[in-house]
């Protein structure tokens, strides 16, 4: 009921003036199709609570009793981990990643075995004869071929889970080329792409932090109830982001349009925010159940990041500790903000893998297309996801160039990004709250209430741009197969184009000020 074509890690990039994209857009999950269902808006709203929960949120709930597989697989492969070296864990994690692609998405099994062969040949290639570049030339060259020679419907089931695997070979194919200590072999990187813990859901984790994991010195140095303590906390852990992930699924699902009362549900505005919050939610969905998975495998409890050194990779000290911030998506103080939240580690893979690399060759501005386009490639050749990425892309680059602006002239605290300590609540950062440390600004929401509202505005444009960008992914029969450019175009001429043409003002203002 609530599963999507595949999970499919999205979302943009940003970090200063030179951050602007990440990417995503495809999940497991699907709300139901309410985009401008009048009809079903009516009957839906007039449904009480307790009807809800029985018609829809009970129903969607006992649909993921078919996650129970991976989540025993991951707990069992824990226990290998104290009881056996890491050489037969490989072997064992092989066998278990192989069973869980073939049981969640079989026809992708074939097809993710030949681009690991081939992945792994391309690695073999000696360091001097590597530019950086050949990994993701031939992920790109697999995935575009796929979308043509494939049929569309299964392609698009199993394009998130390719995307994931290229990912891998991608990060660890530079960590090789700029440290020479780096090293591994087969049975490791055949596991590290096949690993049940990431195969399906995601996220991108380093092969540092899985080599960390895996080693399993952390269990073995502790006694049996030190290890009794660690794997209930960790299943603590678990419980809490499978409830968290429940919630989600259940917004997504029933709530989100049955939110909006009777009397305004026949706005098409708050339709396309009804949406769009069940889309995010439903993107919310699968990253606490990613979540979950990782707990479940004791991935934070295992994983001890090396003291970081000149010869590390980039890499290195990267934790698969946060997937999403739902709470900085939905109260942004910025779409900066929003791009760094959606999918934390494909945020970092994408600055460490595409941005930082070609910032020295191409500039700034450049690196920031490239980002773009490297992303939107990683998700196939789709006009709905390409168009939203780039429309991201200039929003956030616009807004923090102009709000930027705005902040040196008038000596205020407004711009897109945090100047406080990361502490600070998400309603704080909105406002422009600075805790923790002192604002480098003379004024601030403290002292200013016109930094207040000016915050507040830009988070209010902030929740107007997802309505907008969002409205699209709705569960229309072209889900199936993906959407076209007909389906965006007449999504967002339904709504006047209005949030694009708000951006092409704000570039104008920012212009003609500067």
């Amino acid at each position: 009921m609530f599963y999507k074509d595949n999970y499919d890690y999205d979302m943009m990039y940003p970090d200063e003036e030179s951050d602007c994209l990440d990417c995503n857009s495809d999940n497991l999950n699907k709300p139901p199709n309410l985009a401008y269902d009048y009809d079903y808006l009516e009957i839906h709203n007039s449904e009480t609570f307790l009807q809800i929960l029985k018609n829809c949120v009970f129903t969607s709930i006992d649909a993921t009793s078919n996650f129970s597989t991976l989540f025993i697989a991951n707990i069992l492969l824990r226990l290998f981990i104290k009881f056996v070296p890491p050489r037969a864990y490989h072997l064992v994690s092989i066998l278990t990643g192989i069973f869980i692609v073939n049981y969640y998405a079989a026809e992708s099994l074939f097809l993710m075995s030949v681009y690991t062969v081939i992945s792994y040949i391309c690695l073999c290639v000696p360091r001097k004869h590597q530019r950086g570049i050949e990994m993701l030339a031939i992920s790109l060259f697999t995935i575009l071929i796929c979308e043509y020679s494939m049929d569309p419907a299964s392609w698009h089931r199993i394009r998130g889970i390719i995307m994931i695997a290229a990912m891998k070979a991608v990060s660890i194919s530079l960590d090789s080329k700029n440290n020479r200590n780096f090293s591994f072999n087969i049975w490791e990187y055949i596991a590290y792409i096949f690993s049940p813990l990431t195969c399906i859901f995601g996220p991108w984790m380093s092969f540092y932090n899985y080599k960390a994991m895996t080693s399993g010195t952390v269990e073995r140095k502790l006694t049996i109830r030190q290890i009794i303590v660690l794997w209930l906390g960790d299943l603590g852990v678990a419980l809490k982001n499978f409830i968290v992930a429940l919630i989600f699924l259940s917004i997504s699902n029933c709530f989100a349009q049955w939110f909006i009362p009777n009397y305004i549900s026949d706005g098409k505005w708050f339709t396309a925010y009804g949406d769009a919050l069940s889309f995010r939610s439903s993107h919310y969905f699968i990253c606490y159940v990613s979540s979950t998975v990782l707990s479940l495998g004791g991935v934070t409890s295992l994983i001890h990041p090396p003291t970081s050194t000149p010869t590390e990779s980039i890499s290195s000290t990267m934790t698969p500790a946060t997937i999403t911030r739902p709470i900085d998506i939905e109260l942004p103080r910025s779409l900066v903000q929003v791009v760094i939240s959606w999918n934390v580690p494909m945020h970092t893979w994408l600055k460490s893998y595409i941005f930082r690399p070609s910032i020295n060759h191409v500039g700034k501005f450049n690196a920031v297309i490239l980002t773009y386009l490297a992303s939107s490639l990683l998700h196939g050749l789709n006009f709905q996801i390409a168009a939203v990425l780039l429309s991201l892309g200039l929003y956030t680059y616009i807004e923090f160039k102009l709000r930027n602006h705005l902040a040196n002239t008038f000596n205020a605290c407004i711009g897109s990004r945090r100047c406080y300590s990361s502490s600070a609540s998400s309603v704080k950062s909105i406002i422009g709250f600075c805790g923790g440390t002192e604002c480098r600004y003379q004024l601030n929401s403290k002292n200013s209430i016109k930094v207040l509202l000016t915050n507040i505005g830009f988070s209010l444009l902030a929740v107007f741009h997802l309505a907008y960008l969002g409205l699209m992914f709705d569960t229309s029969e072209l889900q199936e197969t993906g959407y076209n450019y007909l389906h965006t175009i007449e999504k967002w001429s339904q709504l006047g184009f209005a949030s694009h043409l708000i951006a092409l003002s704000t570039y104008i203002i920012y212009y003609l000020i500067t």
